[in-house]
């Protein structure tokens, strides 16, 4: 996306405010003592004195009618609060929770970061509160239009969409990949059942609870692995969510995940899909449980991250896509040791094209949802 494009884009967001008056965008880089990034500046001029971007979007400079922010005016005042320890960086976008993004104004390209002060400093001694979104100002502006940013942050966190943009996805042809010849079930149970460190397995009456909570059943196959090999832990990535029972932690089991994401007016999938299993970062694998065989789904609402050298590459620009194989298929990937533990999950989307039935095409993809403006919960699970 061309800066114009992008402009044109933002400038068709409902409701924006009026632009900034060019003596308050002059004033505010006096006051802060750097020039703004020259497509902040613009935006300021051209479209809307702030409320543009993510949910109910950035702040504006003086004069805006920006209301998002009760207990902060304008950039300028914003930024006379954190320039002693940050000099040269603009707190721009609140998250909830304390979390930022913020702006480099070093750089015209405006670098992006992320300030988040929820850090355990006794647990992460030598993490700091602020580091790189991996992203420019343009690239952040463009997520947010398309609404992959919002998407990506409430399945995830800032730090995992950091993580997920820190290296480029791989094309199909790129991939030393050939699917393997898929197990039966009963090869499958019993393979994974001899797995050392398993959890124990699901009570029945755990998994009949989360059917009737869902409102549907679980795919035959995933419910012999809950009750007769181990409930949950098992698979690539963080491994398969568990069943609620009373050794499980209430805010992470298969079915709060579920009823999460799937809550508010705009829920991100259709009814009948559930998120099975979280990668690194950022991505998920989720299962239709409208379909026996479990036909599974990939949830990777940052990608396709291509390099600048690939543009206009045609690959799936949805959030969701089909993985194009059952769980069967997927477990005997796992199995089979095709998502090893050096696998990069921003490649599924390759893998998932290479397994098309029309190889060499793009995989289609569910039409995207949208995603409505509340933030469906303050501090994201997972």
């Amino acid at each position: 996306m061309t800066e114009d494009e992008l402009v044109e884009a933002i400038r068709t967001t409902p409701e924006l405010l009026p632009p900034a008056a060019p003596e308050a965008v002059a004033e505010a880089e006096r006051a802060i003592g750097h020039p703004l990034p020259p497509l902040l500046r613009r935006l300021y001029l051209e479209v809307a004195n702030g409320g543009f971007g993510p949910r109910d979007g950035i702040l504006g400079v003086a004069g805006s009618e920006y209301e998002h922010h009760g207990e902060v005016a304008d950039i300028v005042e914003m930024y006379q609060g954190t320039r002693a320890d940050w000099p040269g960086r603009l707190w721009l976008f609140d998250w909830g929770c304390g979390i930022w993004s913020v702006v480099d104004l070093r750089d015209p390209a405006g670098p992006m970061w992320i300030w988040d002060p929820n850090i355990d400093a006794s647990v992460y001694p030598d993490e700091s509160p602020m580091t790189p979104q991996n992203m420019t100002l343009a690239e952040w502006l463009a997520e947010s239009v398309k609404g992959n940013l919002v998407k990506a942050f409430e399945t995830s966190d800032l730090g995992a969409v950091a993580e997920r943009r820190r290296q480029f996805d791989a094309r199909p042809g790129e991939l030393d990949y050939t699917p393997p010849e898929c197990l039966d079930d009963d090869e499958i149970v019993r393979m994974i059942s001899g797995l050392p460190g398993l959890t124990p397995p699901a009570p029945e009456a755990a998994v009949t609870e989360a059917e009737r909570v869902l409102g549907f059943s679980l795919p035959p196959l995933l419910r012999r692995i809950y009750l007769d090999a181990a409930n949950g832990g098992i698979g690539p990535g963080r491994g398969i969510l568990a069943l609620r029972t009373a050794d499980t932690d209430p805010l992470t089991d298969i079915v709060t995940c579920h009823r999460t994401w799937i809550s508010g007016p705009d829920p991100f999938v259709p009814p009948g899909l559930i998120w099975l299993c979280p990668w690194e970062p950022a991505i998920w694998s989720l299962v239709d449980c409208r379909d026996p065989v479990g036909t599974m789904w990939i949830w990777d609402p940052m990608g396709p991250h291509l390099p600048p050298d690939r543009p206009g590459e045609e690959t799936a620009a949805g959030a969701l896509s089909p993985h194009h194989m059952t769980l069967a298929e997927w477990l005997t990937e796992w199995l089979t040791g095709s998502f090893t533990k050096d696998f990069r999950p921003a490649d599924l989307r390759a893998v998932a094209t290479r397994r098309a039935p029309d190889h060499g095409r793009a995989p289609a993809s569910i039409a995207p949802m949208q995603v409505s403006s509340h933030h469906r919960a303050e501090c994201q699970i997972m």
